[in-house]
Protein backbone atom coordinates (compact mmCIF):
# COMPACT_ATOMS: atom_id res chain seq x y z
CA UNK A 1 0.00 0.00 0.00
CA UNK A 2 1.42 3.35 -0.90
CA UNK A 3 2.51 5.76 2.02
CA UNK A 4 -0.19 8.51 2.20
CA UNK A 5 1.92 12.08 1.86
CA UNK A 6 0.30 14.15 4.87
CA UNK A 7 0.96 17.06 3.40
CA UNK A 8 -0.55 16.80 0.76
CA UNK A 9 -3.37 15.25 2.33
CA UNK A 10 -3.52 18.59 5.00
CA UNK A 11 -3.35 21.03 0.95
CA UNK A 12 -6.42 18.78 -0.70
CA UNK A 13 -8.51 19.49 2.94
CA UNK A 14 -7.50 22.95 3.07
CA UNK A 15 -8.85 23.47 -0.62
CA UNK A 16 -12.34 22.06 0.97
CA UNK A 17 -12.11 25.11 3.59
CA UNK A 18 -11.57 27.33 0.69
CA UNK A 19 -8.11 27.94 2.42
CA UNK A 20 -4.69 27.01 -0.16
CA UNK A 21 -2.31 26.21 2.76
CA UNK A 22 -1.92 26.16 6.20
CA UNK A 23 0.37 28.89 8.05
CA UNK A 24 2.95 27.65 10.32
CA UNK A 25 1.69 28.07 13.38
CA UNK A 26 -1.44 26.49 11.96
CA UNK A 27 0.29 23.64 10.79
CA UNK A 28 2.49 22.87 14.32
CA UNK A 29 -1.40 23.20 15.66
CA UNK A 30 -2.44 20.57 13.60
CA UNK A 31 0.32 18.79 14.37
CA UNK A 32 0.10 18.61 17.76
CA UNK A 33 -3.58 17.95 17.65
CA UNK A 34 -2.84 14.74 15.37
CA UNK A 35 -0.07 13.65 17.99
CA UNK A 36 -2.66 13.65 20.70
CA UNK A 37 -0.73 16.39 22.55
CA UNK A 38 -2.26 19.34 24.96
CA UNK A 39 -1.48 22.63 22.56
CA UNK A 40 -2.19 25.89 24.28
CA UNK A 41 -2.52 29.01 21.30
CA UNK A 42 -2.34 32.45 21.60
CA UNK A 43 -2.87 34.34 17.77
CA UNK A 44 -4.28 37.41 16.71
CA UNK A 45 -8.20 37.85 16.35
CA UNK A 46 -8.37 37.03 12.86
CA UNK A 47 -5.68 34.58 12.67
CA UNK A 48 -7.55 31.39 11.94
CA UNK A 49 -7.50 29.58 15.18
CA UNK A 50 -9.93 27.64 14.39
CA UNK A 51 -8.55 26.07 10.89
CA UNK A 52 -6.32 23.60 12.87
CA UNK A 53 -9.81 21.21 14.58
CA UNK A 54 -12.14 22.25 11.90
CA UNK A 55 -9.73 20.31 9.47
CA UNK A 56 -8.87 17.72 12.10
CA UNK A 57 -11.00 14.95 11.06
CA UNK A 58 -11.20 15.07 7.40
CA UNK A 59 -7.44 15.07 8.02
CA UNK A 60 -7.37 12.13 10.12
CA UNK A 61 -9.97 10.26 8.06
CA UNK A 62 -7.37 10.81 4.74
CA UNK A 63 -4.98 9.87 7.01
CA UNK A 64 -6.95 6.27 7.83
CA UNK A 65 -6.19 6.81 11.35
CA UNK A 66 -9.97 6.21 12.50
CA UNK A 67 -10.66 4.13 15.10
CA UNK A 68 -14.10 1.85 14.87
CA UNK A 69 -15.72 4.74 17.09
CA UNK A 70 -16.62 8.17 15.58
CA UNK A 71 -14.14 10.62 16.58
CA UNK A 72 -15.85 13.55 17.81
CA UNK A 73 -14.77 17.41 18.95
CA UNK A 74 -16.61 19.08 21.53
CA UNK A 75 -15.86 23.09 21.61
CA UNK A 76 -16.31 25.03 24.56
CA UNK A 77 -17.32 28.15 23.81
CA UNK A 78 -18.28 31.43 25.63
CA UNK A 79 -20.70 32.84 23.43
CA UNK A 80 -23.60 31.78 21.46
CA UNK A 81 -23.21 34.08 18.52
CA UNK A 82 -19.41 32.82 17.97
CA UNK A 83 -21.11 29.43 18.10
CA UNK A 84 -23.80 30.20 15.80
CA UNK A 85 -21.25 32.27 13.83
CA UNK A 86 -18.96 28.98 13.47
CA UNK A 87 -21.67 26.42 12.54
CA UNK A 88 -23.09 28.58 9.77
CA UNK A 89 -19.18 29.23 8.03
CA UNK A 90 -18.94 25.06 8.50
CA UNK A 91 -22.64 23.62 7.02
CA UNK A 92 -20.69 24.00 3.60
CA UNK A 93 -18.53 21.07 4.70
CA UNK A 94 -20.73 18.39 4.05
CA UNK A 95 -18.64 15.68 5.40
CA UNK A 96 -18.84 17.84 8.47
CA UNK A 97 -21.57 17.17 11.27
CA UNK A 98 -21.40 20.24 13.07
CA UNK A 99 -23.81 21.24 16.10
CA UNK A 100 -24.29 23.75 18.90
CA UNK A 101 -26.46 22.90 21.51
CA UNK A 102 -29.58 25.57 22.39
CA UNK A 103 -29.62 26.12 18.92
CA UNK A 104 -33.21 24.15 18.49
CA UNK A 105 -35.02 21.44 19.99
CA UNK A 106 -34.81 19.28 16.85
CA UNK A 107 -30.73 20.38 16.56
CA UNK A 108 -30.37 18.85 20.38
CA UNK A 109 -32.38 15.62 20.09
CA UNK A 110 -29.33 15.42 17.26
CA UNK A 111 -26.66 15.92 19.75
CA UNK A 112 -28.16 13.51 22.46
CA UNK A 113 -28.20 10.67 19.56
CA UNK A 114 -24.40 11.69 18.84
CA UNK A 115 -25.38 13.01 15.59
CA UNK A 116 -22.40 15.03 15.33
CA UNK A 117 -18.76 15.31 14.57
CA UNK A 118 -18.27 18.77 16.13
CA UNK A 119 -20.49 19.84 19.12
CA UNK A 120 -20.12 23.51 20.60
CA UNK A 121 -21.80 23.95 23.88
CA UNK A 122 -20.95 26.86 26.95
CA UNK A 123 -19.55 26.07 29.97
CA UNK A 124 -23.01 25.94 31.59
CA UNK A 125 -24.02 23.18 29.16
CA UNK A 126 -20.63 21.00 29.02
CA UNK A 127 -19.75 21.30 33.29
CA UNK A 128 -22.76 23.17 34.47
CA UNK A 129 -25.64 20.29 33.65
CA UNK A 130 -25.10 17.01 34.99
CA UNK A 131 -27.47 14.89 32.89
CA UNK A 132 -26.05 15.95 29.56
CA UNK A 133 -22.64 15.65 31.31
CA UNK A 134 -23.70 12.31 31.70
CA UNK A 135 -24.77 12.01 27.88
CA UNK A 136 -21.78 13.31 26.52
CA UNK A 137 -19.61 10.25 28.40
CA UNK A 138 -21.05 7.72 25.92
CA UNK A 139 -19.54 9.40 23.02
CA UNK A 140 -15.99 9.12 21.54
CA UNK A 141 -14.78 12.55 22.29
CA UNK A 142 -11.09 12.77 20.61
CA UNK A 143 -10.36 16.45 21.26
CA UNK A 144 -11.67 19.27 23.60
CA UNK A 145 -10.98 23.02 22.15
CA UNK A 146 -11.52 26.10 24.71
CA UNK A 147 -12.16 28.81 22.79
CA UNK A 148 -11.44 32.04 23.81
CA UNK A 149 -9.97 30.50 26.87
CA UNK A 150 -8.97 33.88 28.64
CA UNK A 151 -12.49 34.13 29.85
CA UNK A 152 -11.90 31.46 32.14
CA UNK A 153 -10.15 33.75 34.46
CA UNK A 154 -12.24 36.82 33.21
CA UNK A 155 -15.34 35.50 33.44
CA UNK A 156 -15.02 32.48 35.99
CA UNK A 157 -13.62 34.23 39.33
CA UNK A 158 -10.78 33.15 41.44
CA UNK A 159 -11.19 29.57 43.25
CA UNK A 160 -11.85 31.66 46.38
CA UNK A 161 -14.31 33.75 44.46
CA UNK A 162 -17.72 34.24 46.00
CA UNK A 163 -19.56 31.75 42.96
CA UNK A 164 -22.63 34.18 43.71
CA UNK A 165 -20.36 37.38 42.35
CA UNK A 166 -18.94 36.11 39.71
CA UNK A 167 -20.01 36.85 35.81
CA UNK A 168 -20.16 33.14 35.06
CA UNK A 169 -19.10 30.35 37.81
CA UNK A 170 -18.96 27.83 35.34
CA UNK A 171 -15.86 28.96 33.22
CA UNK A 172 -13.71 28.15 36.35
CA UNK A 173 -14.65 24.40 36.14
CA UNK A 174 -14.32 23.91 32.49
CA UNK A 175 -11.06 21.72 33.86
CA UNK A 176 -13.71 19.19 34.80
CA UNK A 177 -13.80 18.16 30.94
CA UNK A 178 -10.12 16.64 31.27
CA UNK A 179 -11.35 13.81 33.86
CA UNK A 180 -14.49 13.36 31.82
CA UNK A 181 -12.66 12.45 28.76
CA UNK A 182 -8.86 11.37 30.32
CA UNK A 183 -7.35 10.59 26.62
CA UNK A 184 -8.51 13.63 25.31
CA UNK A 185 -6.51 16.13 24.51
CA UNK A 186 -7.09 20.32 25.04
CA UNK A 187 -6.73 22.45 22.49
CA UNK A 188 -6.90 25.79 24.07
CA UNK A 189 -7.18 29.21 21.81
CA UNK A 190 -7.29 32.94 22.80
CA UNK A 191 -6.65 36.21 21.11
CA UNK A 192 -5.58 38.02 24.10
CA UNK A 193 -4.24 36.71 27.10
CA UNK A 194 -1.28 37.86 29.71
CA UNK A 195 1.21 35.98 30.71
CA UNK A 196 -0.36 35.77 34.62
CA UNK A 197 -3.53 34.17 32.72
CA UNK A 198 -2.13 31.65 31.32
CA UNK A 199 -0.28 30.28 33.90
CA UNK A 200 -3.72 30.21 35.94
CA UNK A 201 -5.87 28.74 32.63
CA UNK A 202 -2.88 25.99 32.44
CA UNK A 203 -3.39 25.20 35.82
CA UNK A 204 -7.59 25.01 35.59
CA UNK A 205 -6.77 23.04 32.53
CA UNK A 206 -4.18 20.46 34.22
CA UNK A 207 -1.94 21.46 31.22
CA UNK A 208 1.77 20.81 32.06
CA UNK A 209 4.81 23.56 31.16
CA UNK A 210 6.63 20.18 29.55
CA UNK A 211 4.08 18.88 27.83
CA UNK A 212 2.18 21.41 26.07
CA UNK A 213 2.71 22.76 22.75
CA UNK A 214 2.81 26.26 23.59
CA UNK A 215 2.15 28.57 20.18
CA UNK A 216 2.06 32.27 20.23
CA UNK A 217 2.22 35.54 18.31
CA UNK A 218 2.50 38.84 20.44
CA UNK A 219 -1.10 40.56 20.35
CA UNK A 220 0.91 43.74 19.03
CA UNK A 221 -1.12 45.58 16.20
CA UNK A 222 1.66 48.37 14.57
CA UNK A 223 -0.93 49.60 12.62
CA UNK A 224 -3.30 50.94 15.29
CA UNK A 225 -1.97 53.53 17.30
CA UNK A 226 -3.05 54.37 20.55
CA UNK A 227 -4.46 57.43 21.83
CA UNK A 228 -5.33 58.14 25.76
CA UNK A 229 -7.46 61.48 26.78
CA UNK A 230 -9.05 62.19 29.74
CA UNK A 231 -12.98 64.34 29.25
CA UNK A 232 -15.38 65.35 31.53
CA UNK A 233 -17.30 63.27 33.46
CA UNK A 234 -20.63 64.62 31.74
CA UNK A 235 -21.40 62.04 28.70
CA UNK A 236 -23.02 65.05 26.70
CA UNK A 237 -19.65 67.03 27.08
CA UNK A 238 -17.55 64.30 26.55
CA UNK A 239 -18.98 62.90 22.89
CA UNK A 240 -20.21 66.25 21.91
CA UNK A 241 -17.03 66.34 19.60
CA UNK A 242 -18.43 62.87 17.92
CA UNK A 243 -22.22 64.67 17.68
CA UNK A 244 -20.90 67.68 15.69
CA UNK A 245 -18.78 65.36 13.55
CA UNK A 246 -21.88 63.27 12.69
CA UNK A 247 -24.42 66.11 12.43
CA UNK A 248 -21.33 67.62 9.95
CA UNK A 249 -20.26 65.08 7.86
CA UNK A 250 -23.36 62.53 7.78
CA UNK A 251 -22.60 59.46 5.29
CA UNK A 252 -18.94 60.63 5.20
CA UNK A 253 -18.16 59.94 8.84
CA UNK A 254 -15.56 57.35 9.40
CA UNK A 255 -17.14 54.08 10.59
CA UNK A 256 -16.22 53.77 14.18
CA UNK A 257 -17.34 50.96 17.20
CA UNK A 258 -17.39 53.15 20.66
CA UNK A 259 -16.92 50.66 23.15
CA UNK A 260 -18.81 51.66 26.88
CA UNK A 261 -18.22 49.48 30.12
CA UNK A 262 -22.25 48.96 30.83
CA UNK A 263 -25.21 48.78 29.36
CA UNK A 264 -26.35 52.04 30.95
CA UNK A 265 -23.36 54.33 29.36
CA UNK A 266 -24.60 52.37 25.78
CA UNK A 267 -27.76 53.29 26.26
CA UNK A 268 -27.10 56.97 27.43
CA UNK A 269 -24.58 57.42 24.57
CA UNK A 270 -26.82 56.36 21.90
CA UNK A 271 -30.07 58.13 23.13
CA UNK A 272 -27.99 61.19 23.55
CA UNK A 273 -26.88 61.00 19.42
CA UNK A 274 -30.39 59.93 17.99
CA UNK A 275 -31.78 62.38 20.51
CA UNK A 276 -28.91 65.36 18.77
CA UNK A 277 -29.24 64.22 15.60
CA UNK A 278 -32.58 62.53 14.26
CA UNK A 279 -31.85 62.73 10.88
CA UNK A 280 -28.64 60.26 11.72
CA UNK A 281 -30.89 57.33 13.28
CA UNK A 282 -30.15 55.19 10.29
CA UNK A 283 -26.18 55.80 10.80
CA UNK A 284 -26.24 54.50 14.42
CA UNK A 285 -27.08 51.05 16.45
CA UNK A 286 -26.39 50.12 20.74
CA UNK A 287 -25.16 46.54 20.57
CA UNK A 288 -25.15 45.10 24.08
CA UNK A 289 -26.64 41.35 25.82
CA UNK A 290 -30.07 42.54 26.30
CA UNK A 291 -30.44 43.23 22.47
CA UNK A 292 -32.56 40.49 20.55
CA UNK A 293 -30.81 38.10 18.71
CA UNK A 294 -32.48 39.49 15.66
CA UNK A 295 -31.05 42.81 16.23
CA UNK A 296 -27.75 41.40 17.32
CA UNK A 297 -27.54 39.71 13.56
CA UNK A 298 -29.25 42.73 11.23
CA UNK A 299 -25.82 44.47 13.65
CA UNK A 300 -23.10 42.35 13.08
CA UNK A 301 -24.55 41.54 9.24
CA UNK A 302 -24.12 45.51 8.64
CA UNK A 303 -20.77 45.47 10.03
CA UNK A 304 -19.71 42.53 7.58
CA UNK A 305 -21.21 44.45 4.79
CA UNK A 306 -18.30 47.39 4.31
CA UNK A 307 -21.33 48.96 2.05
CA UNK A 308 -23.56 49.61 4.83
CA UNK A 309 -24.91 52.53 5.77
CA UNK A 310 -24.33 51.62 9.60
CA UNK A 311 -21.40 54.03 10.25
CA UNK A 312 -21.34 54.16 14.54
CA UNK A 313 -22.13 51.03 16.90
CA UNK A 314 -22.21 51.88 20.51
CA UNK A 315 -21.90 48.37 22.56
CA UNK A 316 -20.76 46.69 25.22
CA UNK A 317 -17.84 43.98 24.78
CA UNK A 318 -20.62 41.64 24.07
CA UNK A 319 -20.31 42.70 20.46
CA UNK A 320 -16.46 41.67 20.02
CA UNK A 321 -15.37 37.74 20.20
CA UNK A 322 -15.38 36.48 16.22
CA UNK A 323 -17.29 39.33 14.66
CA UNK A 324 -14.93 40.45 11.82
CA UNK A 325 -15.79 44.05 10.92
CA UNK A 326 -14.87 45.55 7.48
CA UNK A 327 -13.49 48.57 6.50
CA UNK A 328 -13.26 50.10 10.51
CA UNK A 329 -10.51 51.87 11.33
CA UNK A 330 -11.53 53.45 14.28
CA UNK A 331 -12.46 52.56 17.87
CA UNK A 332 -13.56 54.63 20.85
CA UNK A 333 -13.84 53.48 24.50
CA UNK A 334 -15.79 55.56 26.54
CA UNK A 335 -13.75 54.48 29.80
CA UNK A 336 -11.25 51.95 29.29
CA UNK A 337 -12.08 48.04 30.21
CA UNK A 338 -11.66 46.54 33.31
CA UNK A 339 -8.33 44.52 32.83
CA UNK A 340 -5.65 45.01 29.49
CA UNK A 341 -7.37 41.46 27.60
CA UNK A 342 -10.27 43.46 27.55
CA UNK A 343 -8.34 46.43 26.70
CA UNK A 344 -6.62 44.82 23.64
CA UNK A 345 -9.39 42.71 22.58
CA UNK A 346 -11.18 46.16 22.10
CA UNK A 347 -8.49 47.44 20.47
CA UNK A 348 -7.86 44.46 18.12
CA UNK A 349 -11.50 44.81 16.37
CA UNK A 350 -10.05 47.35 14.06
CA UNK A 351 -7.55 47.57 11.45
CA UNK A 352 -7.73 44.00 10.06
CA UNK A 353 -7.42 45.58 6.42
CA UNK A 354 -4.02 46.14 8.09
CA UNK A 355 -4.43 50.23 7.20
CA UNK A 356 -3.48 52.61 9.59
CA UNK A 357 -6.01 52.87 12.39
CA UNK A 358 -6.90 54.73 15.29
CA UNK A 359 -8.06 53.30 19.16
CA UNK A 360 -9.34 56.21 21.20
CA UNK A 361 -9.18 55.51 24.85
CA UNK A 362 -11.81 58.38 26.77
CA UNK A 363 -11.68 58.68 30.39
CA UNK A 364 -12.64 60.27 33.17
CA UNK A 365 -11.45 59.91 36.90
CA UNK A 366 -14.89 57.72 37.49
CA UNK A 367 -13.91 55.25 34.65
CA UNK A 368 -10.57 54.41 36.81
CA UNK A 369 -12.05 53.35 39.92
CA UNK A 370 -12.45 49.45 39.45
CA UNK A 371 -9.87 48.85 36.76
CA UNK A 372 -7.11 46.71 37.45
CA UNK A 373 -3.51 48.19 38.23
CA UNK A 374 -2.46 47.18 34.71
CA UNK A 375 -5.13 49.67 32.98
CA UNK A 376 -4.73 52.53 35.85
CA UNK A 377 -0.49 51.99 34.61
CA UNK A 378 -1.48 52.38 31.04
CA UNK A 379 -3.78 55.46 31.32
CA UNK A 380 -0.80 57.00 33.97
CA UNK A 381 2.36 56.17 31.43
CA UNK A 382 4.76 58.50 30.54
CA UNK A 383 6.55 56.83 28.29
CA UNK A 384 5.54 54.43 25.30
CA UNK A 385 1.88 52.93 25.78
CA UNK A 386 2.09 50.20 23.25
CA UNK A 387 5.61 48.54 25.09
CA UNK A 388 3.61 49.28 28.87
CA UNK A 389 0.93 47.41 27.51
CA UNK A 390 2.88 44.64 26.01
CA UNK A 391 5.08 43.86 28.60
CA UNK A 392 1.72 42.03 30.05
CA UNK A 393 1.41 39.69 27.25
CA UNK A 394 5.51 39.26 25.99
CA UNK A 395 8.48 38.26 27.87
CA UNK A 396 11.08 40.51 28.96
CA UNK A 397 13.61 39.69 25.98
CA UNK A 398 10.88 39.49 23.44
CA UNK A 399 10.18 43.48 24.91
CA UNK A 400 13.88 44.49 24.60
CA UNK A 401 13.53 43.38 21.07
CA UNK A 402 10.57 45.47 20.59
CA UNK A 403 11.25 48.49 18.71
CA UNK A 404 8.83 50.80 16.74
CA UNK A 405 10.44 52.99 13.85
CA UNK A 406 6.85 55.10 13.23
CA UNK A 407 6.66 56.70 15.93
CA UNK A 408 3.81 59.14 15.10
CA UNK A 409 1.72 55.95 14.73
CA UNK A 410 2.60 54.56 17.62
CA UNK A 411 0.70 55.77 20.48
CA UNK A 412 0.14 59.93 21.85
CA UNK A 413 3.26 59.85 23.92
CA UNK A 414 5.82 58.82 20.87
CA UNK A 415 4.34 61.16 18.80
CA UNK A 416 4.74 63.99 20.65
CA UNK A 417 8.14 62.89 20.87
CA UNK A 418 8.94 62.09 17.19
CA UNK A 419 10.99 64.88 14.98
CA UNK A 420 9.96 63.72 11.62
CA UNK A 421 7.78 67.05 11.22
CA UNK A 422 5.13 65.36 9.15
CA UNK A 423 3.39 62.93 10.97
CA UNK A 424 0.01 61.78 10.00
CA UNK A 425 -2.85 62.16 12.02
CA UNK A 426 -5.88 59.91 11.57
CA UNK A 427 -9.03 60.75 11.35
CA UNK A 428 -10.87 60.08 14.51
CA UNK A 429 -7.99 61.87 16.15
CA UNK A 430 -8.48 65.23 13.60
CA UNK A 431 -11.95 64.81 14.86
CA UNK A 432 -11.30 64.66 18.56
CA UNK A 433 -8.41 67.43 18.75
CA UNK A 434 -10.71 69.91 16.24
CA UNK A 435 -12.96 70.07 19.63
CA UNK A 436 -10.52 70.33 21.65
CA UNK A 437 -8.73 73.23 20.12
CA UNK A 438 -12.42 75.17 19.43
CA UNK A 439 -13.19 74.90 23.33
CA UNK A 440 -13.22 78.04 25.33
CA UNK A 441 -10.59 77.65 28.03
CA UNK A 442 -13.20 80.36 29.36
CA UNK A 443 -15.16 79.09 31.96
CA UNK A 444 -18.36 80.00 29.71
CA UNK A 445 -18.63 76.90 27.92
CA UNK A 446 -18.71 78.86 24.64
CA UNK A 447 -17.98 76.54 21.80
CA UNK A 448 -16.76 77.40 18.15
CA UNK A 449 -18.13 75.23 15.59
CA UNK A 450 -17.71 77.01 12.34
CA UNK A 451 -15.69 74.12 10.41
CA UNK A 452 -14.82 73.72 7.19
CA UNK A 453 -14.65 70.22 5.95
CA UNK A 454 -12.22 71.16 3.14
CA UNK A 455 -9.58 72.02 5.84
CA UNK A 456 -9.93 68.58 7.81
CA UNK A 457 -7.98 66.92 4.87
CA UNK A 458 -9.61 63.49 5.70
CA UNK A 459 -10.46 60.80 3.32
CA UNK A 460 -13.86 59.62 4.54
CA UNK A 461 -14.53 57.17 1.33
CA UNK A 462 -15.84 53.69 2.03
CA UNK A 463 -14.19 51.86 -0.33
CA UNK A 464 -11.61 49.73 0.46
CA UNK A 465 -9.12 51.87 -1.17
Amino acid sequence: MAEVNMDEVIKNVCVKFSVESLKTEQYHMLQSMLAKKDCIAVLPTGFGKSLPYQIYLPVVRELGRLGPQTERIIVCCPLLALMKDQVERLHSISELRVAYKGSSHEMDELINRGEFDILFASPESLVGDSKFRQLLQNFNVGMIVIDEFHTIATWGGNDDSDEYLVFRKWFRHVGELRSLFPSAPVLALSATCTNKIKKRVMKVMGLRENDTTQISISPNKPNIKLVVKKVSSEIETAIYWLVDALGLLGESFPRTLVYCNSISDVSKLYNHVVKELENCTNLVEMFHSETPEDKKEKIVSALRNKDSCVLIVIATLALGMGVDVLNCNSVVLYGPPRSVVDLVQAVGRVGRDGLPSVALIIYNSHHLRNVDKEVKTFISCQNCRRKELLKNFISDTDLLKFTDETCHTCCDLCAELCKCNHCSVLDIEKLFNNECLNCSSDSDDTIDYDWNVDELDMDFSLSDS
